[in-house]
């Protein structure tokens, strides 16, 4: 598969390709009526969104592993079921409004970019794709389907993300200097990892969920859950959580993307990513000030608190959860820093507080903290998504915005594979210092193009 050429032609294909949504011609969900929704993926994360749409219409089920997807199925046992996403679009495509995709992040992409080239609104679990390839692809093609979109990354439909913006932009932090992103994951095996060859469970279709991957034998310890720490499939500790935390920073402070980003880590391997590692991007302030300091940490790494001014020095103590383990506290998590406080957001950027305590509590008792001036989202991000479509509107994290956040932190996965720092021209997609490291904005395998619409 010719990824260049695909590029060129994959949106002037859509054109053609594609039906237009029934909202667009005045046929879609009124109002007051229920959309109808096919899901794929329905085990594992897929039953949030089988439960997330209870209120309307799930026209189709689609899963590659008949056990994980058991719960779904029992719960709609009259819903039709699919293995293999292509033969539910042909089969059921003039029933679906919209489709739900919470398939492993090698799948995101052939499926979404399939469903837009049919019309069909797309709501697509973080991180939208696996490769900046297929970011910027998929942004152009959604941008040319005229549909609604929106990434699950479901922080942002909460009010916290609106409380760091209105908070930030009336300047109760002063002037932000510096933003620290953290967290425990990986919660799964990656870093030094080899591959067992075992048998394929019955009830699981391994062709279907390998997809557009190449062809390696069944590991158990990779299928169904730890397949984010291998690159074949997954984008490491940071496509599972940047997507979450760092909405405070891109979101909350209206970032674009960053020009520079530079790394380290440590258990790296050529096949999965690290144990841990600390990626640092520079990024150019919104308010015409010096650029901004962007830093994620993960695997067990955690930001120093004396760049934290005002946060209790015990914010990361030990403590025992409620299931006897000692944990670290604020395992996840977000330090916004100006010269007049500190924001800290937990991972969802649900809970939000400015430190020092002192001044923070005299913000309330004198009612300084601004006004709420963004509007709210009621219902989270399936109703949300439910709700854009059926009132022609446009979901918060649509493929657009969600596209430009994935690039975002998927520049840190090049910068790892790069070895060095990497200065970066968003406008043009390109590594400008290290041309080498361009490579690692594309897949490092051919997609198997069967999986790819005609």
């Amino acid at each position: 598969m010719d990824r260049r050429h695909f590029l060129k032609t994959g949106a002037a294909a859509a054109t053609s390709f594609m039906v237009l949504p029934n909202w667009v011609v005045g046929n879609g969900p009124s109002p007051n009526s229920k959309v109808n929704i096919a899901v794929i993926g329905v085990g594992g994360r897929g039953k949030n969104h089988v439960d997330g749409y209870e209120n309307e219409n799930i026209v189709a089920l689609c899963d590659v592993d008949d056990e994980r997807a058991a719960y779904s199925y029992e719960k709609h046992p009259n819903v039709p079921r699919f293995r293999d996403y292509r033969e539910m679009f042909d089969k059921m495509g003039d029933k679906i409004d919209a489709v739900s995709i919470a398939t492993p992040d090698h799948m995101h992409y052939p499926i979404a970019l399939w469903a837009l080239m049919m019309g069909k609104h797309v709501y697509c679990e973080k991180p939208l794709v696996r490769t900046i390839w297929e970011a910027r692809q998929l942004k152009a093609v959604a941008a040319k389907a005229g549909v609604v979109t929106q990434m699950g990354n479901q922080g942002h439909t909460y009010e916290g993300l609106r409380y760091i913006k209105e908070w930030t932009q009336a300047g109760i932090l002063g002037e932000v200097k510096e933003v620290m992103h953290w967290s425990n994951r990986p919660i799964w095996r990656q870093g030094e990892l080899t591959r067992a060859n075992e048998k394929v469970p019955a009830t699981l279709d391994y062709d279907l969920w390998l997809g557009v991957a190449p062809k390696k034998s069944f590991d158990s310890n990779i299928v169904p859950f730890q397949w984010r720490g291998w690159k074949d499939y997954g984008c490491g500790a940071i496509g599972d959580m940047a997507c979450h935390i760092m909405d405070s920073s891109f979101s909350g402070l209206g970032l674009d993307r960053p020009f520079a980003i530079e790394a380290s880590a440590s258990g790296s391997h050529a096949e999965t990513f690290p144990n841990s590692e600390t990626i640092s991007y520079r990024f150019a302030n919104p308010n015409g000030g010096k650029p901004i300091k962007v830093t994620w940490s993960d695997g067990g790494r955690l930001p120093d608190l004396k760049k934290a001014p005002g946060v209790p020095a015990d914010f990361f103590a030990e403590r025992v959860d409620g299931q006897g383990r000692k944990r670290k506290s604020n395992e996840n998590g977000t330090f916004i820093v100006g010269d007049k406080g500190t924001l800290w957001t937990d991972t969802y950027s649900s809970t939000v507080k400015v430190f020092p305590e002192d001044y923070f509590k005299q913000l309330r008792s004198d009612k300084a903290l601004p006004k709420k001036t963004l509007k709210r989202v009621k219902g989270g991000p399936f109703r949300e998504f439910a709700e854009a479509i059926r009132n022609g509107e446009k979901a918060g994290s649509d493929f657009q915005y969600a596209a430009d956040f994935t690039e975002t932190a998927l520049l840190g996965i090049v910068a790892l594979e790069a070895g060095e720092k990497i200065k970066y021209n968003a406008k043009k997609g390109v590594v400008t210092n290290l041309p080498e490291a361009n490579k690692y904005l594309e897949s490092q395998y051919d997609y198997k193009k069967e999986f790819l619409p005609a």
